[in-house]
Parts: structure tokens; sequence; C-alpha cells
């Protein structure tokens, strides 16, 4: 018998008990090939991935699994090249099923020698691969999108801080000057009330993309109460008052509603109808009307009315009206501003409140009607600290210890600290800052965060270890996790600029007591 033909019989009853011994495996495409890449055996695991049978596929090339880029690249015959070299070889890639449909495929390639060293042929296991590489893929783009969900809302954070900052100073200005509005000549007190109107319109709407971040990502978090909807009907209309003098419109309100106490977010829900005030002054021209009513339904339910005389909405846009950066018309946005968002976070607002917001419309220059539905529950204690008006002298003056490193933030808010009545000292640093709380009898720490010489958590901390001190966090941080720290680091309270002036003596009457 000549050699290469005892070669050939040794190769086929190796490939015989090869296949006994393997034939079982499902997991694994385990087969033999000759030395020219000929399949000779195959598994019940090949048959399973590769989708040939024994009989279809026995006496075939094992090209046959490469991808068509790959055999006109030479890779099968080059695989096998270098498997002889090197002994074995392992490479991941596209192979081919039997449908032409490909897989992602893990394939080591033995070289088998005979007793003299020559190639006989050589064993080739491949594994599906396919759903590794997609968990793989899936956990990378996870962490991808949980990094650049965290620089986002970095960016966010630092953005509205940066924004914010110049707000301050610029908001306490037109405050006190509006406040002593009887001291100016009359052609400024206007100029006053618009400079007031667009600083706080500007600080809306970086508080509307922050909104809408929490909103998306669960972290908006609801501190419920009992809360009197009338009364914080009131307050919206109150906050929006000079925008409606502006345009002299005809504002009538019929709170008829028996049942008006809802469990709510005080805060959230009068952002709810301040934004739907809010929009109906914006789109309503000159004059027109604005009417709100409250009543209950059947059920008891609490609703809450809107309708304006303004611009309308076209039919076919009232379903993409509570979307996100939509406007009834992309000409709304050129003539009336804003980003499309109040109306967004509304809806999300009233939906972690499991109520339901609507809008209605006959369409363009026919006005519109928004309805807030909310269940209502018994009469109980109105929500606290939604009442009170700016100006007047505090019950009891404090002594307060401005800590602000922005010279005009610090200027303009110790005038109008002084002017509430309060005795003022200031200080631009920690260091400062921890003097002062050491030698003078302070009531009262209103502070920013960011210092130069450090944070004002640690003047936080000093004023605490005092013991009476009431203290204030100022900052233009204002995400969840802020507060959160602000609280743990020692603070009362956690303003965020610019500075709701109502909210900070409401605060202040409370370091009084």
């Amino acid at each position: 018998m000549s050699k290469k033909l005892a070669s050939n019989t040794d190769l086929y009853a190796t490939a015989e008990q090869f296949h006994i011994l393997v034939d079982s495996v499902e997991e694994y495409a385990i087969y033999l090939l000759d030395a020219n890449g000929t399949v000779i055996s195959w598994n019940t695991g090949a048959e399973k991935i590769k989708g040939f049978s024994t009989e279809e596929i026995i006496g075939k090339n094992f090209a046959s699994f490469y991808t068509a880029d790959d055999v006109a690249a030479g890779k099968p015959q080059r695989n096998l090249r270098e498997a002889s070299r090197r002994g074995y070889i392992r490479d991941q890639g596209l192979r081919v099923r039997k449908d032409g449909s490909t897989f992602e495929a893990d394939v080591i390639i033995t070289a088998l020698r005979d007793e003299t060293g020559e190639i006989r042929g050589f064993s080739k296991v491949t594994r599906d691969i396919t759903d590794q590489i997609r968990s793989r893929e899936y956990e990378a783009e996870k962490i991808a999108a949980q990094k650049a969900s965290k620089a986002k809302d970095d960016f966010l954070a630092a953005l509205s801080h940066e924004l914010r900052t110049p707000l301050t100073p610029a908001l306490a200005a037109a405050t006190y000057l509006q406040d002593n509005a009887d001291k100016l000549p009359p052609e400024f007190v206007e100029d006053i009330e618009i400079i007031k109107r667009n600083v706080q319109l500007q600080a809306r709407l970086i508080d509307d993309l922050l909104d809408l971040t929490r909103i998306a990502r669960g972290k908006l978090h609801l501190e419920l109460e009992d809360c009197n909807a009338h009364t914080i009907i009131k307050n919206a209309l109150e906050t929006a008052q000079s925008a409606i003098a502006a345009k002299q419109l005809n504002v009538s309100t019929d709170l008829k509603a028996k049942e008006f106490h809802i469990l709510a977010d005080c805060i959230r829900l009068q952002q709810v109808f301040w934004n739907l005030i809010n929009n109906a002054v914006k789109f309503t021209p000159q004059g027109g009307q604005i009417t709100i009513r409250t009543s209950n339904d059947r059920a008891g339910r609490f609703h809450f009315e809107i309708t304006d005389t303004g611009i309308g909405i076209e039919p076919q846009r009232l379903a993409s009206l509570f979307q996100p950066f939509e406007q009834a018309d992309p000409s709304v946005t050129r003539q009336f501003g804003g980003l499309g968002l109040g109306l967004a976070i509304s809806k999300r607002l009233v939906d972690l409140h499991h109520g339901k917001i609507e809008a209605e419309s006959r369409g363009r220059s026919c006005g519109a009607t928004f309805t807030v539905t909310l269940d209502a529950v018994p009469d109980g204690a109105a929500a606290n600290g939604l009442n009170h008006r700016l100006g007047g002298k505090t019950s009891r003056p404090l002594r307060i210890l401005l800590v602000e490193d922005h010279q005009d933030t610090r200027r303009t808010l110790s005038r109008l600290l002084t002017h509430f009545g309060h005795n003022v000292v200031t200080a631009e640093n920690v260091e400062c800052a921890i003097h002062l709380i050491g030698d003078d009898n302070i009531d009262a720490v209103l502070c920013d965060i960011g210092l130069p010489d450090g944070s004002g958590y640690e003047v936080a901390a000093q004023a605490r270890a005092k013991g009476q001190i009431k203290t204030i966090a100022l900052t233009g941080f204002g995400t969840e996790q802020d507060v959160q720290r602000s609280k743990e680091a020692g603070f009362d309270f956690h303003l965020v600029k610019p500075i709701n002036f109502q909210e900070l003596q409401s605060v202040l009457e409370q370091s009084n007591t």
C-alpha cells in the first residue's frame, strides 16, 4: 500500500472515531477537513449551527462558510496555511449559514499531522457567539449611554449655574427698584417691570430644561401635601399679573368648585396652572379675554378650565401639543418665542399626580381651552408658604450674614435684604464668613456654595456648630442631588438662583421663629 493511500485510510479511520466522539455535541460545530479544506465529517452541532445536513456538506469545501468578501480575499486558504505553520489558529468573524444568513463565529482550526509530520487535514471547532457579541455591544452601549447621560446632566447643571448667577443681581436690582417705584421718574417704572419680567422668563426657560431632564429620568420628586387649588390658582394669576396688565387683557374667574383640596405638590401644581395661564396670556392678542373656571364632576373630581380668545390651535396639531419642543405652528416660535416645553412639562406633572390634561380648539383664530382634572380630597389645611407677598418689613429684623463671591449679587442682595428691614454683613469667601460667624451675633446665613477658597458646606458646618443659626444655601445648582447634599451638609433651606424673593421672605420668616 502506498504511503499516500495509507495516510488517507488512517485519516478516514480517525474521522470515524472523531465522529462518534463529537456527534452528540450541539453547542459547537465540530468537523474535520482534509488537507485541501474539504469537509469529511460533520457533527450534530454543525448541522444545527450552519444548517447543512451531513449529506449536503460532506465533500464540499469549507470556503462555503465564509462570506463572499472573505472568499474573494483568500481568507479560507490563508487560515489553513496559517494553521499549518503555527499548529492552530483562532479566528472571529462572520460566517454564512445554508440559508445565506450570517452569524458571529469563534473558530479554532487545528492542523492534524501524521507520524512523519505531513499535514493529514484539519479539525475545526466553530461556536456561535452572536448572543455574546450582542450582549457585549448592548452593555457597551448601555455604559456609553449612561456616561453620555451623566455628561449631559453635568453640562446642564453647569450651564444652569452659569446662566442663573448673573440673573440674580439683575432680578434683585429690578425688585428693589420696583419696590421703590415712587422714588423714580414715572417713565422708568414700566422699563423696570420689563426688565424684571424678562429676567423671570429667562429663569423659567432654564427651569423648564432641567425639569424636562428630571422627568425623563424619573428623578422628579413630589412633596405631597394638602393643597388649596383655588389659592394656588390665585397665586399663579398674581405671578402673571404684570404680563396680563401689559396686554390689557380681561381676565375673569369663576371658581365654583366645592371640593378644591388636592393631595399634590403645591409648588408643582402652581407651575402647571402658571404654565397654562402664561400660555393663554402669550397667545391672546391685546385686549383679549381669558376665562378661568373650576368645578367638580359627579365623581367629585376637581376640574380647572382656562379658555382664551387667542390664536387657536389647528386640529391636526392637537395630538402633538404636549410633546417636548412642539409648538402649535412653526411660525408661533418666531412670533411668540419659547422652547415649547411648558405644556410637555405640565402634562408630565399632571400625569405624576394621576390626573389628566386636555386641549380643545376649533382651529386658527378660534381660541383654545385647556382642562386639568385631578382627584379632590376632603377639606384640610390649605397649602402653606404660597401666599407670602413680596414687600413689607419682616416681623423681626434679622442679623444676616450674606456669603457671596459674585460682587454684583452680593451688592444687590445686601441692599434688598436691608430694604426688607434686616441687618446685613457680607463675606466673599469661606475664611471671612467663618470669622464673622465666630465674632458676630448672626441669626441667619445666606451662603453661596461655590466660593473661591472652599465651599459653602464648610460655612454651613461652622454655623451649625454655633447652634441657633439658620442656614440658607444660595446656588445656581438645583438638581435633586444638589438639594440632598445641601441638607446633608447642614443647610436648613436650599434656594436656587435667581432667587424667588417671595420664597426668600418665607424662609426668613421661618428663621424668625
